[in-house]
């Protein structure tokens, strides 16, 4: 009888934690919370066709994101779960799509280290921690071009409506930029193959007319919102057309940085440095692997070779020049080059000579990445943020006997490298996931000052925000509180504020009410981590105080 493997089965348990402790995190107070309003409203409403941030028009992206963020709050109730769990499960294609893209490319020793690759990178797993479009529009871009890519090797008309089906998905996520990377990737692959026929055939000209009619739903709705009414002011603009402005406009004012700013603007360097992270522990690899694949082609002056492929190469090179030249960069547009660069890193390592100076060399750097990376895991982790969940220091501590093993185990060059930075990634996350984001989390205070007004029975329209911004307090509230100043406060006589507590103590001081009950929260903006936040010897004074306080009039005698 043969002996049952258990051990992949260990893996896909790690790595199913990683993600689970990731999409049972509190939401954070910026994008996530604020796209999850989003929705909320929709859901609250029943309208799913206006884009309304609380009470005003929102013109910046599509409507997909918000469409299944509202759909979760139907059938699970607003939380954290029914706005992360959509889109972990609409990834799932794009896992899939990465494996026989890389199957079809390199083969199917590849196709499982692409897989290991993409799902243990850093960036790919906040992508389900800190939710925003990213996961699904990756997972919408790599499947649109493994199904579009398969159409022109097979011209399956399943394959070519699916693909448009997707690549409409991406157009609904995030607009243009969605629909234009597995154009780009399939476009130089038929071109680097000389796939001439395919072309002068111009059936491929069937996936116009039915991107439009898949892109129908976000443009009628468009329609209805912006361009029935001029009359409407967004960003100091009049007259808009909603569906122009979501088929042309909208990434090219990004790309020149118009009414959003400069952020990143003025680090030209900003996606090359940021891969350091976000790829971890696979970025080492990734320029080596841009390098070598970049070399190559030159080498053979870009004749086409039986085996080999361009569209991982010349996706990543165009989309990092293009990100590059924009005048508002965040490290998250590199999300959606991730099964790109897995496959491309899996590919080229299928090549490499163990017994050779560069398979020496490769095993160096990735030992030293995973040493690196346990190092961080357990300062972060021990020191910085002591580990307090028993189960999470069990589950970490068998991905570091894994990694252990893998150390001593004698497996294939390729897949032993691929394996212990695997394990590196396993140890690191199911912490950082399962300790770290869970402990900062307590110190974002929407979320905590929505359960105490929840655990008091405050009715809700009592309760005002006052200098101050917390969209994770409406979300988990279920409801829109009212900004308000302090000229309007005063007038009140009975009422609740959440507000800094030096705002709290001068409105009760220059309008005379008196404090009944107060419950103060620490806050810090925990996307955006320092130094002062991180040393637990100034944490607390990095933070703000945050106050949910109870106030009335004073009765005169």
């Amino acid at each position: 009888m043969a002996r049952f493997n258990y051990v992949p089965y260990i893996y896909a348990i790690l790595i199913l934690a990683v993600y689970f402790f990731g999409l049972s995190i509190p939401l954070f107070d910026d994008d996530s919370a604020h796209h999850a309003l989003i929705g909320m409203h929709m859901y609250l409403t029943g309208d799913y066709v206006d884009l309304i941030d609380r009470g005003h028009d929102y013109l910046d992206k599509p409507h997909l994101l918000f469409w299944i963020s509202a759909i979760g709050d139907e059938l699970l109730g607003v939380g954290t779960w029914s706005y992360k769990l959509p889109t972990f499960l609409l990834a799932l294609p794009g896992v899939y799509a990465t494996f026989r893209l890389a199957r079809r490319l390199y083969g199917q020793n590849a196709a499982r280290n692409a897989v290991l690759v993409l799902v243990s990178s850093q960036a790919y797993i906040l992508a389900h921690n800190d939710v925003r479009m990213d996961a699904i529009l990756l997972s919408f871009i790599i499947s649109a071009t493994w199904l579009l890519y398969e159409y022109t090797l097979t011209s399956r008309i399943d394959r070519l409506i699916l693909g448009t089906l997707f690549l409409s998905l991406a157009f609904a996520t995030k607009g243009m930029t969605g629909a234009a990377v597995p154009v780009i990737a399939v476009g130089s692959q038929v071109l680097y193959q000389r796939n001439w026929l395919f072309i002068r055939s111009l059936k491929w000209l069937w996936a116009v007319p039915l991107f439009f009619i898949f892109i129908s739903p976000v443009l009628f709705c468009y329609y209805l919102q912006f361009d029935l009414h001029p009359e409407k002011v967004i960003r100091g603009m009049g007259n808009i057309s909603g569906v122009a402005f979501i088929l042309f406009f909208q990434n090219t004012e990004r790309l020149q940085g118009v009414n959003w700013g400069s952020s990143g603007g003025s680090d030209p360097f900003l996606f090359f440095h940021s891969l350091l992270w976000a790829l971890l522990p696979w970025c080492l690899l990734g320029y080596w692997a841009v390098f070598r694949k970049g070399l190559f082609l030159v080498k053979t002056k870009f004749t086409f070779l039986q085996g080999e492929e361009i569209m991982c190469w010349t996706t990543i090179v165009i989309m990092f020049a293009i990100l590059t030249s924009s005048n508002f960069r965040l490290p998250h547009y590199l999300n959606i080059l991730f099964p790109f660069f897995s496959i491309l890193i899996a590919g080229e390592l299928e090549k490499v000579v163990s017994t050779q100076a560069e398979g020496k060399w490769l095993m160096i750097v990735q030992n030293f990445v995973a040493v690196l990376m346990l190092l961080f895991g357990l300062i972060i982790n021990f020191y910085i943020f002591p580990i307090k969940n028993i189960g999470v220091l069990i589950l970490s501590s068998s991905a570091l006997v894994l990694l252990i093993c893998e150390w001593r185990y004698n497996r294939t060059f390729v897949n032993k490298l691929v394996m212990i930075s695997f394990c590196a990634s396993l140890f690191a996350n199911l912490l950082m996931n399962g300790n770290f984001y869970v402990q900062i989390q307590q110190l974002q205070a929407g979320h905590l000052i929505a359960a105490r007004i929840r655990q008091l029975d405050i009715p809700l329209k009592n309760v005002y925000m006052m200098d101050w911004k917390s969209p994770s307090m409406h979300y988990y509230s279920e409801y829109f509180f009212k900004d308000a100043g302090s000229d309007t406060l005063a007038k009140q006589t009975d009422f609740w504020v959440a507000a800094p507590m030096q705002s709290i103590n001068l409105l009760a001081q220059e309008s005379q009410l008196e404090i009944k009950e107060s419950y103060i929260f620490p806050d810090f903006d925990t996307t955006k981590l320092k130094f002062e936040f991180l040393n637990p010897a100034t944490r607390h004074d990095a933070c703000d105080y945050i106050g949910l306080v109870h106030l009335r009039k004073e009765q005169s005698d």
